[in-house]
């Protein structure tokens, strides 16, 4: 017998084993309840596993989040280019490197990709290098805490914008001066 053909005997016998499988499989699922439960107990225990897995809640909350993003807030950034990034460098690697350890050390190593993304040159690439390669719920965290910090720091501005520059009442001047822009036909000429 040469090689060709008994590659064809034994390609030939593989499916013919996998179609008398499925003809067997088939005919018990249609004649056997007791096969049919099983089949659905492991289909329905094969979608809670794979819902709870995907629906896990993130591990950090929103409080925690605030509190590290403002530790991180207090540190100081380095000045020079070229201590950015040496700080750069390190910071992603040490995220790197909590990543790898699993789902305890998950803020911390957001913690360090924030960091990085404070002293890069352009954050919104960085993003987009995060996305790609750092694992979904350390950037879920890191993308959180950039809207903390987008959000807090329009807040502040916002309250500084609205706070009052003097205390005490208006004066009668600033009254005048609204008085005008707000009519424009009162600009006629002082006596």
């Amino acid at each position: 017998m040469s090689s060709r053909t008994t590659t064809a005997v034994v390609a030939g016998a593989a499916v013919a084993g996998l179609v008398a499988y499925a003809v067997y499989f088939d005919y018990k699922r249609r004649n056997d309840a007791e096969f049919r439960k099983r089949l659905r107990k492991e289909k329905k225990r094969v979608d809670k596993s794979i819902a709870s897995s995907s629906a896990q809640p993130s591990a950090v909350s929103a409080d925690s989040l605030r509190e590290a993003l403002e530790r991180v807030k207090k540190e100081e950034v380095p000045l020079s280019p070229a201590e950015r990034e040496n700080y750069f460098m390190s910071q992603v690697a040490m995220g790197e490197q909590l990543a790898l350890q699993g789902p305890d050390f998950q803020l911390p190593a957001a913690l360090s990709f924030y960091r990085a993304l404070r002293v890069y040159p352009s954050p919104v690439e960085l993003m987009v290098i995060y996305e790609k390669t750092v694992p979904e719920p350390i950037f879920k965290m890191v993308i959180q805490m950039t809207n903390l910090d987008v959000s807090s720091s329009a807040l502040d501005a916002l309250d500084e914008e609205t706070s009052p520059v003097r205390g005490g009442p208006p004066s009668e001047a600033s009254s005048q001066e609204w008085d005008k822009v707000t009519d424009p036909g009162s600009n006629s000429a002082a006596p």
